[in-house]
């Protein structure tokens, strides 16, 4: 779903403080603040990279005082920033100072321009569905988390397969012997759950795509249900243990007989989108859709 983007009064900053290219970024939006009169705040996360004139606040107050969080790094920064917006709804950009940058909407070559057109009001809100997934021990909750692309059940250390089995609305599929399994949101479609096999969906698909990892059976495929089905996972046997991660950063300890349950969040991700966005022109760019260019074409 898309909607307009309110006026811009406030812009705060999360990023990477690892990426050498942090400082002369956030120059080049400080620059346009000020020529906008909008006021400019960063994570605290970014204190000891930045010039000492961007004023840093923890980020429970970043979220509070922003209209707008712009994400500096790479994909895995835009994940992390959008886990620290939690339940808030503030839109969230993200400008690529990493590689691939499949989520991040903005070359860092195009950051003066993309902030110029972003301070003007000429942006739109891409609202993206998360996962949510909770972890169910002897039949109380132990946990919850959400995710924007993934949340994935992984075996342990040692690589020992996992003794799965999957139902959908209470039907169960069966049992089966794998690596894991990825549940995923269609934003996430064309992140690991690619990797594993798994079909590409356009964001505004109303589903959830689950993708198991390495199974032993032929007969166990991706497959893609309705946002409304209830997923569950029962671990009949972890062998060296099981982890259930979010976007890949945050994991929870799983144990023999738990039940991980999943289904689609209850809250969105506002991502700032350009005119110039198009899902299917990221996907030739990024994705090299089609391989690779033939000599003299």
């Amino acid at each position: 779903m898309t909607d307009s983007l309110a006026s811009i009064g406030t812009i705060g900053l999360f990023g990477n403080p690892a990426k050498a290219e942090l400082p002369a970024a956030v120059k080049v939006i400080k620059d346009q603040c000020t020529r906008f009169g909008t006021r400019l705040f960063a994570s605290t996360d970014l204190e000891a990279a930045l010039a000492k004139d961007v004023s840093c606040v923890p980020n429970p107050e970043l979220v509070k005082v922003a209209d707008v969080v712009v994400a500096l790094g790479g994909d895995g920064t835009m994940l992390r920033a959008a886990r620290v917006l939690g339940l808030s709804g503030v839109p969230l950009l993200g400008v690529n100072l990493g590689s691939l940058g499949y989520l991040t909407d903005v070359p860092v070559q195009e950051l003066e321009e993309a902030i110029k057109i972003l301070l003007a009001g000429k942006c739109h809100l891409d609202r993206r569905a998360r996962v949510y997934g909770s972890v169910w021990r002897n039949g109380q909750r132990l946990a919850g988390t959400n995710a924007l692309n993934d949340l994935v059940v992984n075996m342990g250390s040692l690589p020992r397969a996992l003794d799965m089995e999957l139902t959908l609305d209470g039907d169960s599929l069966g049992r089966f012997l794998g690596d894991g399994i990825i549940v995923s949101t269609p934003t996430g479609s064309t992140a690991y759950s690619l990797s594993a096999g798994g079909p590409i969906c356009h964001p505004s698909v109303l589903g959830l795509i689950i993708s198991p990892i390495c199974p032993h059976s032929l007969g166990m495929r991706p497959l893609i249900v309705s946002k409304d089905t209830k997923i569950e996972l029962i671990l009949h046997e972890t062998g060296e243990g099981a982890s259930l991660t979010t976007d890949g950063q945050k994991a929870i300890e799983l144990a023999d007989g738990d039940r991980v349950v999943f289904r689609e969040a209850d809250n969105e991700v506002a991502l700032v989108k350009f005119p110039q966005s198009h899902f299917y022109r990221v996907l030739r760019h990024k994705l090299n859709w089609g391989g690779t260019k033939r000599l003299g074409s």
